[in-house]
């Protein structure tokens, strides 16, 4: 009897579950994954493409700094007043060719004054003393005279040359001229770079510099580059220096780095040498420096309107395949110089790529999806 009532109890829970119908969670399905779609274009649109094959080879890395010409240190003299005093004289101006020795300006100093009086007296006590030796000498020649009193004699006319000889010097020092006068010269010869001195201006000794002569051959180029460029610049193999003014484009070298950056331009200077001045050549002159630098082994660039910028940062190029068709190719790039990317991956060398026009292809791949 109880076998056949667990019978029946079974057969009802049975039944129940049938007409019950379970619910079936909805699962949505899966987009496909759509392959890169295939582009064929018409004679007609890749006649505006400019499709090659990507080779191998080294980046251009050729850069553009603006520079300007200027003197070498040891090309520019800066002439100051050599004694205090007045500006009396100016005997030249800006552009004018000097040669050395030629006046410049002339000052009037009461320090000149003085040297040129202690040389006089100098050398009145040197007469007074080379006088007393030849009398004590004679006097002991005679035997009237002591040995000591003439070997003092003779030290004192040797003190008085010594005294001659420094008082000499001195006033060979303050040039030519006469009394409170001095004629200052150019050290050098060249050209007048400026002129400062004024007459009747007060200078001192070591003051600013008064006249400027500059050596036109010892001319030299400045150029400014971005801090972070000065370590590869400055191995460049090849300068290029393009001078508008003068409508000339001539090779250099790079003699040298300074020694610190401008803290406000974030630029330091690069110095190139000419091989040769031309003519005309002047200081100051805005120029254009061409700095072909040191390249690696060879790799894959692209030029930048190969390359298309998507959304998400994505970089895309449109690769030609054997067929004739476009497809789209994702790649990494890395450095951009002078126009050109460099391709770390998505590339590999031969394949076709389209160098210009990737624009048309692209809206013409957009009516495909």
């Amino acid at each position: 009897m109880i076998r056949f009532w667990c019978s029946i109890a079974a057969a009802a829970f049975l039944l129940a579950g049938c007409g019950r119908q379970e619910a079936v969670p909805a699962t949505k399905p899966e987009a496909p994954t759509r392959a890169p779609a295939e582009l064929a274009l018409p004679p007609s649109a890749r006649a505006f493409l400019v499709i090659e094959a990507l080779q191998p080879g080294r980046p251009e890395t050729h850069r553009s700094y603006f520079g300007r010409t200027a003197f070498r240190p040891k090309a520019l003299s800066a002439v100051t007043s050599p004694y205090a005093g007045r500006v009396a004289a100016v005997a030249v101006e800006p552009g004018q060719r000097v040669v050395a020795g030629d006046t410049l300006f002339t000052i009037e100093s009461a320090d000149v004054l003085g040297l040129r009086t202690g040389l006089e007296q100098a050398r009145i006590r040197l007469r007074v003393a080379e006088e007393a030796l030849t009398r004590q000498s004679e006097m002991a020649r005679r035997g009237v005279g002591l040995e000591a009193e003439r070997f003092d004699a003779e030290m004192k006319a040797r003190e008085a040359r010594a005294e001659v000889e420094r008082a000499e010097r001195n006033a060979a020092l303050a040039g030519g001229g006469q009394g409170t006068r001095i004629s200052v010269a150019a050290p050098v010869g060249g050209v007048v770079v400026s002129v400062k001195a004024a007459v009747g201006a007060t200078v001192q000794p070591g003051g600013d510099a008064l006249v400027e002569v500059g050596n036109p051959r010892g001319l030299w180029v400045i150029a400014d580059v971005p801090e972070g460029e000065v370590a590869e610049a400055s191995k460049a193999k090849g300068v290029q220096v393009e001078i508008a003014a003068l409508n000339l484009e001539l090779p250099g070298r790079v003699a040298g780095v300074a020694p610190r950056s401008d803290p406000e331009t974030r630029r330091t200077a690069i110095y190139v040498e000419l091989p040769r001045a031309p003519e005309g050549l002047r200081a100051g002159l805005l120029v254009q420096v061409k700095v072909g630098t040191a390249s690696g082994g060879e790799e894959l660039w692209l030029p930048v309107t190969a390359v298309l910028l998507k959304d998400g940062g994505r970089r895309v190029v449109y690769v030609e395949g054997r067929d004739g068709r476009f497809a789209a190719r994702q790649i990494e790039t890395g450095a951009e110089r002078s126009g050109r990317v460099h391709v770390l991956k998505g590339l590999e060398a031969g394949e076709r790529v389209v160098m210009r026009g990737a624009l048309l292809v692209d809206r013409e791949a957009e009516q495909l999806l």
